[in-house]
């Protein structure tokens, strides 16, 4: 559910340089909510002074480095700590993942204020965990927080991959400008946000065996022929 923004007592503390982190900052400062940022980048003053001021400080490090980082200062452990990892599971920082893609540049307010953000069953609740935001919230149980987020890996990320050969063949064998099947991306786009369920077409919503086989025979050579049969045979055992 979403909340209405109120002022915090202090600032958010932000610790990260990575997108994650710019983002979220720049979230801060649109909602007009104080804000410190702290990274190794440019270390002094070191976290604990940079962030004294600070309630809750949101850890949006790599997944790897986030329990280091905080077993390796004591100084931040009475605060509140959230991280934004999709699978890490720690009893040393809450979890409050944003279920978003975040880009190279920032957003705008109206596309921050629609990021869900996934919590822990039972956990604290999003109200508490960041004071201020507006956004929706919704709450998995722990144990299976690592199964969610390879799913949105999958979805998002293998997806990408998938256009982007499309996007550097089209250019690079046939000369085509990738902007060509731009039309495309956004129909295929507008239909899974219509109607997940009748989305799907071609070859395989046709069931057209002789195309599928066409299209196997076409990507020999490829490694993305061995992408095309896992998909076809993920597709076989669920549909």
């Amino acid at each position: 559910m979403g909340q209405v923004p109120r002022p915090h007592a202090s600032p958010l503390g932000v610790i990260g340089n990575g997108r994650a982190a710019r983002h979220f900052a720049h979230y801060c400062r649109l909602l007009g909510l104080p804000v410190c940022v702290w990274s190794r980048h440019n270390p002094a003053p070191p976290p604990a002074e940079a962030l004294a001021a600070c309630e809750t400080v949101v850890v949006a490090i790599r997944d790897d480095a986030i329990v280091p980082f905080i077993e390796g200062s004591p100084d931040l452990r009475g605060k509140q700590l959230v991280h934004f990892s999709g699978s890490l599971i720690t009893p040393l920082a809450a979890v409050a993942h944003p279920l978003m893609t975040f880009g190279p540049h920032p957003y705008d307010l109206s596309a921050y204020r629609r990021i869900p953000f996934v919590l822990d069953a039972g956990g604290t609740p999003f109200a508490e965990l960041l004071p201020g935001l507006p956004n929706p919230s919704f709450t998995i149980p722990s144990a299976h927080r690592p199964y969610y987020h390879a799913l949105c890996v999958m979805a998002g990320n293998f997806s990408t991959l998938l256009w982007r050969k499309l996007f550097d063949e089209l250019e690079t064998r046939f000369e085509i400008p990738a902007s060509a099947a731009h039309p495309y991306l956004a129909q295929i786009t507008a239909n899974l946000l219509a109607d997940p369920a009748s989305a799907l077409t071609g070859p395989l919503a046709r069931g057209d065996v002789e195309a599928i086989a066409t299209n196997l025979r076409a990507l020999e050579g490829d490694r993305f022929q061995a992408i095309y049969s896992a998909f076809l045979n993920a597709y076989e055992q669920h549909r």
